[in-house]
Parts: C-alpha cells; structure tokens; sequence
C-alpha cells in the first residue's frame, strides 16, 4: 500500500450503461458507498451517490469514484470530477452515447480531465456491427474536444471479456499526478457518518497538504473544530495522509448529521468561507440558451453546488461595465451572489449549470475558475456608446466626424469628451462643425478616412 502511487479514477455514464458492473469487475476493496451500497441505489436499481472502491494496476492504487448516471442527479458527477486525475466513460453498445454522456464530456472537460478511456460496455448484447457502428458513434461525439482520441475498449462485465484490455487501456493513459503536498491541509468532504466506537467518521479525497493522527482540523463552513483519531485508507490504519490519498477519518467534535457534502476540512483558520465571489469563465459552445444579468442558476464551486445569481460583466477602462446577457463560446467576468456560504479560494473551478431546464437537453452552460474569493463592494457601470465616422481626416483643427450627434446642439454637448477610434487612437472634441452635428476631434495619431470613431459615457447602476 505504501509505495503504490495514488490515482484517482471516474467512471462516469448514462444510467443503465453499466458502470457499476465495470466497477465491480474491476474493483478489489469497496468503500463508501461502492458498488451501490446506498439502500436507496440497491432500492431503485441505480447508482445515487458518490461510490469508491480500489484496486491495483501496475504500481497504482487506483480509487474508482463511481458518479450516478441518473439525470437528476448530476450534482453527484460533477462533485466526483472535482477530486479525479483521469476518468473512464461509460457507454452501453446496446444503447450508444446519450444526452448524460454529452454532459459528462463537458464536465470532464471543463475540470481539466483529458486522460479517458471510453468502456463500450455490454458488448455480449450487440452484434460486432453494432458494435462497430456505436464506436463510430462515440468518436463523432468526441471529435473536437479534449477527448478526441481516447481509447475506446469494448468490455462486457457479464462474460469478463475485454477487462483485461480496459485494464490494459487505463495503464497506458495514466501518469503519477502532480500533488500539492506542501501547503495547508485541505479535503472536501463527500461522506460524514456514524461508526461505533470509532465516533464521526468523515471520507474525502485531499486536496492539499498532510494530516496525522492528533492533529486538530477544522470543519468548515460549520467552522467547528475537530481532532483527528484516525485515519484509514480502504480499511488499512495510517498515522499519516497526504494529497491524493482517498481517506476515512474518525474525529471527535461535530456531529455527522451536522456535515454535508461540500463542506471542507482544513487546517484551522486558513479555508475562507464566503456567500458571494467573482470568476472568470466561458461559456459552453453546445449550450443554446443566452444568460442574461441577475439569471438564477446552478453554480458549483469546487465540490459543492448551491443556487446563485450570476451578475456578468467586463473590465473597460477601470470600469466593470454590466452585460445584459453573454452567449454561447464568449468569456466573461461575473458576480456570483449564492445561496449560502461555501469554501472559496483563488483558483477554485466553478461550472455553471441549468438544472431547472429538462434533462433531454445539455445544461452545462460553462465553466471557469474563482478569481477573487470575496467579491467585496464593486461599483458597476452601464455603458453607452456613440459611434460616428471619419469624415475628412485632416482639418486645422483636427479630423471632422459625422455620425455623433444629429444636431448641432447635440453636438455642441459633445465638447471635451474623450473618443477612440476603432484602432485605439485616443482624441478629445474640440469644436463643433456646420450645423448638422458634425464634431471636429483632435487626435494623437492621424486616422483615416471612414474609420470608426466611439464616445463612450459610462452611467453608475446598482445591482
């Protein structure tokens, strides 16, 4: 245990393509919620929540984190993507890529994770041209984005054929992550439950830093201090753990009922907790619908995912300028005013999703990352434009514009007002011209005739 290297794995899928079978053929000790212990999965005959089991691979202790396939329940996958190194995506022959597997690509994507391997499970169901036309299926799905090129293993988890291979296929794409051992200790925490004898055990994925037994942690945003006990990696003891490690820890302090999914353990009073945070993000080039300023949606940040109004805008000028709404494949700053309080810190992934909209179409509508952490008071303008062109670029005083103002009053309310042209030549109105609302502007360089000149005035507006 000690020297295998620990890899996290997703296995991701639509619901009834098969991953926890996969998982089953392929894992060696089940932990929390593996294999869909959870009574309400074993119930509805589906995977509901996180699960984790292991097994080894070549000098690897892979963890694999099992992510329900289930519509509803896609808070889960993405919690799962936010604590993996590589991912293995599921896809039934029988069936072939669904409205889930677009979105998993897109979660994997927007998470940074470009090592997968596609299981084309239940192999032993379709004949070979089937199968062949539902791998033609998957690389079209997969063309253009991070993906592209991933290995595609048919595999049936009833026969075991092709286990092997998917084993094979995993090896080859895997590499000994990058940790951040150094720092202060951080886990999101995905499980807090109830052992006797052993009191609140919390499970997670370490993020960053070591813990020991006897060091004191604190669980945040409940901010209630706990102590370490001890600590067990797939149900072997350990005095110590470090990033990477996937771990069960038993603490004294907090009540399990009191912790949910998305809350963190740290060091004491180094995770900062906020309600509101800025991030810079993209938006998804498959997601159909515009955003418009002050929409409700659903914002995950790092693990957790909580409602939040979305306030998007850009940086002119010294000025953070309100957008009315941003659309599909365009980047832009936003506001994110939540629900409640969650742990925040420069760097930390966000995705923004449409939950509310139906389950038949792709509600990943982007992703990005937490730029400042606490949004503090910021002032936010609206923007009006005045657009003109360059009429006769050389004059004694300066370059004669029309297009401005309509008149020469109009015009004459114009005097002073700093211009730019479409090139970023700055120039300043210094004389009114005829009585048509022609403006002359003098400019630091000389302009062409015909180029696009703007004056911008910017109007305070609370939000």
């Amino acid at each position: 245990m000690s020297d295998a290297i620990p890899v996290n794995v997703g296995l991701l899928g639509h619901i009834d393509h098969g991953k926890t079978e996969v998982a089953r053929a392929l894992s060696e000790v089940v932990s929390t919620a593996g294999l869909d212990k959870h009574p309400q999965a074993q119930e509805r005959g589906i995977s509901i929540d996180l699960g984790f089991t292991s097994f080894h691979l070549n000098g690897y202790l892979v963890t694999l984190v099992d992510a329900p396939g289930h519509a509803e329940l896609i808070r889960s996958v993405v919690a799962g993507a936010n604590i993996i190194d590589a991912a293995i995506l599921v896809v039934a022959a029988d069936e072939g890529p669904k409205i889930q597997t677009g979105e998993h690509i897109v979660i994997l994507q927007s998470f940074g994770i470009s090592k997968v391997v596609v299981a084309l499970s239940k192999k032993d169901l379709v004949p070979p041209d089937k199968l062949d036309t539902v791998r033609n299926q998957i690389k079209n799905v997969l063309k253009g984005t991070a993906l592209e090129g991933a290995p595609i293993i048919p595999v049936s988890a009833v026969t075991g054929a092709g286990i092997e291979d998917l084993k094979n296929a995993l090896k080859s794409i895997l590499s000994p992550p990058k940790r951040e051992i150094e720092g202060f200790f951080k886990m999101p925490i995905d499980h807090a439950f109830r052992i006797k004898g052993a009191g609140t055990v919390i499970t997670g994925t370490i993020h960053r830093g070591k813990v020991s037994v006897g060091d004191e942690i604190e669980v945040m945003p409940l901010k209630q201090i706990a102590k370490v006990r001890s600590i067990q990696t797939f149900r072997e003891s350990r005095d110590t753990a470090q990033a990477g490690d996937r771990v069960g820890i038993s603490v004294t302090g907090p009540e399990p009922e009191k912790i949910f999914r998305g809350f963190y353990a740290g060091r004491p009073g180094t995770l900062k907790v906020t309600d509101q945070l800025i991030g810079r993000i993209k938006m998804n080039r498959l997601f159909k619908y515009p955003l418009h300023s002050g929409v409700q949606v659903h914002l995950t940040v790092g693990m957790p995912t909580v409602t939040a109004t979305m306030i998007p805008f850009k940086r002119f000028e010294g000025k953070n300028l309100l957008l009315e709404e941003v659309k599909s494949g365009e980047t832009f700053d936003a506001l994110f005013r939540l629900s409640e309080n969650v742990v925040a810190e420069e760097g930390t992934p966000l995705l923004i999703s449409r939950l509310d909209l139906p389950p038949t179409i792709l509600r990943i509508a982007g992703s990005g990352n937490v730029t400042e952490e606490t949004a503090g008071k910021l002032e936010f303008f609206t923007e009006k434009t005045k657009t003109g062109r360059v009429k006769t670029p050389v004059h004694p005083k300066g370059s004669v514009i029309f297009g401005l103002a309509e008149t020469k009053y109009g015009a004459e309310r114009l005097l002073n007002e700093a211009a730019t042209t479409e090139k970023g030549t700055l120039g300043k109105v210094v004389s009114t011209f005829g009585g048509k609302g022609a403006v002359i502007i003098k400019f630091e360089k000389p302009v062409s005739e015909g180029e696009a000149v703007f004056i911008r005035k910017y109007k305070p507006r609370k939000v």
